[in-house]
């Protein structure tokens, strides 16, 4: 009988040893560590166009387009752009577009800030999924084109989110960056700071 209870407390503790690990060696895995400096610009030879509808996957790709040197107009885009719903385009929309174009693209969800500064600092840039602001549902496409310690840079399509009118600056748009964590949250209701990383092939 002592041995029969000794070999139940035997497989008892197995057992929760086995729980425990499950439920902590995630939390004890190293998280990436992502290197970038502190703040980083991507200025082109470029400029802002305005969408007036819902347009801004065409408006957002033009811009990464014209930064890559290519001559493209957003509201001419949009006209035949992959993926196209009654709210706009599909994530799956832009990466088609670009591939078809010849380019990389990589759709990154879950992702972290760090991350995405690090990918900005690679000179590149990258198109943010976000929510267009806290009070409305609706999502937005925008090229992020710098970062510093404070602030997110933008090249806005949405006029009324336009909020650095300077001819001067290579930017349009600056939002702070604790603003834009509640922007990225749970975007579409299953994404966090998703973002599209863009390159030529």
């Amino acid at each position: 009988m002592k041995n029969r209870f000794h070999r139940y407390q035997k497989f008892l503790l197995i057992g929760l040893i086995i729980i425990l690990g499950v439920i902590l060696l995630p939390k004890l895995k190293p998280e990436q560590k992502w290197e970038y400096p502190p703040a980083v610009m991507n200025e082109s030879d470029n400029y802002f166009d305005y969408q007036s509808g819902l347009e801004c996957s065409g408006y957002s790709s033009a811009y990464i387009l014209r930064f890559f040197g290519e001559s493209a107009d957003g509201k001419r885009l949009y006209e035949n752009f992959p993926g196209k719903i009654p709210q706009g385009a599909t994530p799956d929309g832009i990466v088609t577009f670009f591939r078809t174009e010849g380019y990389s693209i990589e759709f990154k969800k879950n992702a972290s800030i760090e991350e995405l500064k690090h990918d900005i600092s690679l000179g590149v840039l990258v198109i943010s999924f976000i929510r267009v602001n806290m009070e409305e549902p609706y999502t937005h496409y925008v090229p992020i084109i710098g970062y510093d310690e404070d602030y997110f840079y933008f090249a806005e399509s949405l006029p009324y989110m336009a909020n650095c009118q300077d001819e001067e600056l290579p930017y349009n748009r600056k939002t702070s960056i604790e603003e834009y964590k509640n922007l990225c949250k749970n975007v579409q209701g299953m994404y966090q700071c998703p973002y599209f990383v863009i390159s030529k092939q």
